[in-house]
């Protein structure tokens, strides 16, 4: 009777071996294909940056045949949109997608800490209006944001990113809960040993929700630089490395030279990848809460 119970059981745990490999074996497998679909597009692309003209036109599939790295300096020098160069481009992306982070998320930051941590009158509401503003989508708004900026002089202007300003967003709730998460007792034992409120926020608390802000950060800035529309409809004569390879794509399908194309594609893309690359732990590595013990 025994042996038969242990047979028994060591058929179930058998059983149970092979259906958790069987799992475990499929979903190896999706992920497998997922990577071969993400990447199959980079390395497309890589090959026909490297091909000439005449072997682009001439191929049907890029094999690495040459390499001609002069496509990369062909792009820093031949591409350009309404008369301005890859440099100035640069410039635009960079003070769009830079100045963009740095003006919301300080404004995020530190309301979300306030209304998180201090008592006054209308915080539930600011809270509140957040997650209602989340909720409900917004459809048709371009043009009165258009009159709002030409009104405010922040149309077609660098200006765009202090106007179009937003504090109360999807940061802000996030940042509301992280702040949320950490004992007041940190900032209470701050001002025993003298600290101020400005103090206790940069020293105390801001580091203690690095991770989740520079998540959102680099995840809000790759965003940004990715961004086309924004560009071509806010501020259509400063175009973003964005934005103006996209409205190059008209001189492309004339003159058929995608290898440029895609190696300015790929000169575009690789801020965003250089800084994955760097703080990637940090997009992987969330983690909210204190070393207080009772």
């Amino acid at each position: 009777m025994e042996q038969n119970q242990v047979a028994l059981m060591r058929g179930h745990k058998r059983r149970k071996h092979i259906a958790a490999s069987t799992i475990s074996i499929v979903i190896s497998v999706l992920f497998a294909l997922y990577l071969v679909i993400i990447f199959v597009p980079y390395v497309y692309g890589i090959m026909v940056s490297l091909e000439s003209d005449y072997e682009y036109q001439n191929t049907i599939f890029p094999a690495f045949r040459s390499f001609e790295i002069q496509n990369y300096a062909r792009a820093w020098t031949d591409l350009s949109a309404r008369g301005t160069s890859v440099l100035a481009m640069l410039g635009n992306s960079l003070w769009y997608a830079v100045g963009s982070v740095l003006i919301n998320f300080t404004a995020s930051t530190m309301g979300a800490y306030v209304c998180a941590k201090y008592r006054f009158p209308g915080r539930r509401f600011i809270h509140g209006f957040a997650v209602v503003a989340m909720m409900i989508p917004i459809i048709g708004a371009q043009a009165s944001q258009l009159q709002f900026l030409k009104a405010l002089g922040g149309y077609d202007s660098p200006f765009y990113i202090v106007v179009m300003l937003s504090a109360v967003g999807g940061t802000f709730i996030i940042l509301y809960a992280s702040f949320s998460s950490i004992d007041w007792s940190y900032a209470e034992a701050a001002f025993v040993d003298g600290a101020g409120h400005w103090r206790v926020f940069f020293q105390v608390m801001l580091p203690q929700v690095i991770s989740p802000l520079s998540a959102l950060a680099l995840s809000d800035f790759i965003a940004c630089w990715a961004n086309t529309d924004t560009p071509l409809i806010f501020f259509p004569d400063l175009p973003t490395l964005a934005s103006g390879l996209y409205s190059y794509q008209k001189v492309v399908e004339t003159y058929n030279n995608y290898p440029v194309y895609y190696a300015g594609l790929f000169m575009c893309m690789l801020p965003t990848i250089v800084l994955f690359t760097i703080f990637h732990d940090k997009m992987m590595d969330i983690q909210i809460g204190g070393g207080l013990k009772g």
